[in-house]
């Protein structure tokens, strides 16, 4: 959280591969206010499931909603993640305007994948060859830097974000007021929680 720069704030975690960062900061940082969505019914249900197992229901938000059509008014959070995203965000850039619309101004949306800065090289290299082989099978294309560079451009978000490439592949997007320009970028603190058992792409 150090990264983040607070210890409150609202916070969302979008997509398929959501939860795993959620429940952790659910447990370390009860001044955040936690919700996380996704579009598919069933990951819903799996995740409400969860919820209960863990004894979490009551402090984490659950939603259903379009990740194109975020079921959220504009200005609603202080940090949004999506992790996962590559295999959305090329077929789908409007999620990239919609997680931009939903931040507030000067917050920070983390948006990718990738193992963990500091996780061992050795450990990245078994996960990755899982992930490669899995993604293989599911048809997934793997998607390079420099389209991801055309992407934002395409979106009208280049400079608001940059790439990060420590510990994965993450577009950080930060939103600016109107009179502001583009800070120096953070990088993501949470991606190490990966190495202890969130799902990896």
């Amino acid at each position: 959280m150090a990264y983040f720069g607070r210890r409150d704030g609202a916070v969302l975690e979008l997509g398929s591969f959501s939860g795993g960062i959620t429940f952790e900061l659910a447990t370390g940082y009860p001044d955040l206010s936690l919700t996380i969505a996704d579009e598919e019914p069933a990951y819903i249900d799996h995740l409400r499931q969860e919820l209960v197992q863990r004894a979490l229901s009551g402090r984490i938000r659950i939603l259903e909603t379009k990740l194109t059509r975020l079921a959220f008014p504009d200005h609603s959070f202080d940090l949004v993640i999506l992790r996962g995203a590559f295999f959305y965000i090329m077929t789908r850039p409007d999620i990239l305007k919609e997680i931009h619309r939903i931040l507030k101004i000067d917050a920070v949306a983390f948006v990718g994948g990738g193992y963990g800065i500091g996780v061992p090289p050795e450990v990245i290299s078994e996960i990755a060859e899982e992930s490669r082989l899995l993604n293989d099978r599911l048809g997934r294309r793997r998607v390079s830097v420099s389209e991801l560079r055309e992407l934002l451009v395409s979106v009208r978000l280049d400079k608001q974000a940059h790439i990060v490439e420590d510990g994965g592949v993450w577009i950080v997007l930060r939103k600016q007021g109107p009179f502001q320009t583009a800070p120096g970028m953070m990088l993501f603190p949470f991606i190490g929680m990966g190495y202890n058992g969130l799902p990896s792409e």
